[in-house]
């Protein structure tokens, strides 16, 4: 990605500029920045992140703080809050992931709503080893550290999913402990979705049933939930808790995420009225109260209806990426139901250009909603020449 060339006029001074041409020059300075990054959207091929979006319809919201300061599900002291809409958003993801009277809150992220989710299962089963596979997200090491848990890495298959035997070998060396286990659904590295099922089978034959099953469908949830052939992802599969992005299929102008569990495990970090008149029952204390209302206004535009029209294009145009990138020589490859599609690297100035990740030599092209068959064949283009 190219970059703005930014010298010290970004420099805060201790005393402010004290005319309106400074003034002037500051927001011109933030106005360039703007169309830096709006430009940069057309090249923005290799994170999973979507940029289909148009928020500015809130932007009275920008002038005033919203605080959802305590729990999601009872009022606080503090009156400026947006939770009835924070309690729909919660409502319609649960419903999705398969569980009617889910708890849940809107998050800063996915890292937070793993934190959430490996949190309660800690709770619940103080002396868990925490198991994910080596194609985990990074943050379940530091997870791992920040709940002083011990960690362990399953090797994944061929087809980058978690392997059942070496879960149960690994267990077999900690047996008597319960489990808290993270199931990935879709991979960074490829979009490999862990068996929920299998990972409860495993361990069950291992003599364990004190287990909680976290689903990170942080990146690949909405896709097993809503594409043509869904696939078995939450609640219905045996999750206990779950975590989901809002910035990635959804689409937001921050980071943020929605954390999902089942009720019954919320009672073992449940805090009667300490937060400002209201409960305590999740991560943070001051809660953002903007980004519900962003996601509570995509889901209305959208619904479920367009929430699958929106899968099925990003499964489309990530079947159009394979087949293109394939006639190029590139040599292609992508999980059954995903739209990540791995290929051989470009030269390193093409991978800044697109905003191409690459891991070794393997580069990775995300077909998210604002990836049209138009930036494939522009892309495959630039790879020609």
């Amino acid at each position: 990605m190219a970059q703005l060339p930014l010298d010290d006029s970004v420099d805060i001074p201790d005393d402010p500029a004290g005319s309106s041409s400074g003034s002037d020059r500051d927001v011109a300075l933030l106005k360039e920045l703007a169309a830096h990054m709006l430009g940069e959207r057309d090249h923005m091929l290799g994170f999973p992140v979507n940029l289909d979006f148009d928020y500015r319809p809130l932007a009275d919201f920008l002038q005033v703080h919203g605080n959802n300061v305590g729990s999601p599900a009872k009022n606080s002291e503090y009156g400026l809050h947006s939770r009835v809409f924070e309690q729909a958003v919660v409502s319609f993801f649960g419903r999705l992931a398969g569980l009617e009277d889910a708890f849940g809150y809107v998050t800063s992220g996915g890292t937070e709503s793993n934190l959430y989710g490996c949190y309660l299962g800690r709770e619940r089963f103080p002396e868990a080893v925490l198991y994910a596979s080596q194609a985990t997200h990074y943050s379940l090491r530091k997870i791992a550290r920040l709940l002083r848990m011990d960690f362990v890495a399953v090797q994944v298959g061929d087809d980058g999913s978690m392997d059942l035997a070496g879960l149960r070998r690994h267990h077999s060396a900690h047996r008597g402990r319960p489990a808290v286990v993270v199931a990935t659904i879709g991979t960074t590295t490829g979009g490999a979705e862990d068996d929920l099922v299998g990972i409860r089978e495993a361990l069950a034959d291992e003599g364990t049933d004190e287990v909680h099953i976290h689903s990170d469908a942080a990146f690949g949830g909405l896709i097993a939930a809503l594409s043509p052939e869904p696939r078995p992802w939450a609640f219905e599969s045996g999750a206990d808790t779950v975590a989901l992005s809002g910035h990635k299929m959804l689409g937001a102008p921050l980071p943020c995420g929605v954390a999902l569990a089942r009720p019954e495990h919320v009672t073992a970090i449940h805090r009667p009225d300490v937060a400002v008149g209201s409960d305590d029952d999740t991560i943070t204390g001051s809660r953002d109260a903007f980004t519900p209302l962003l996601l509570w206004y995509e889901l209305r535009r959208l619904g479920r209806t367009g929430l699958a029209r929106r899968v099925t294009h990003c499964l489309e145009t990530a079947a159009y990426a394979e087949q293109r990138l394939r006639e190029e020589g590139h040599h292609p490859e992508r999980a059954p139901g995903s739209n990540t599609v791995l290929f051989d690297a470009p030269a390193p100035e093409l991978c800044t250009r697109w905003n191409l990740l690459t891991v070794g030599d393997r580069a990775h092209l995300i077909a998210m909603p604002h990836v049209t068959g138009e930036h494939i064949d522009r892309l495959c283009a630039d790879l020609r020449t």
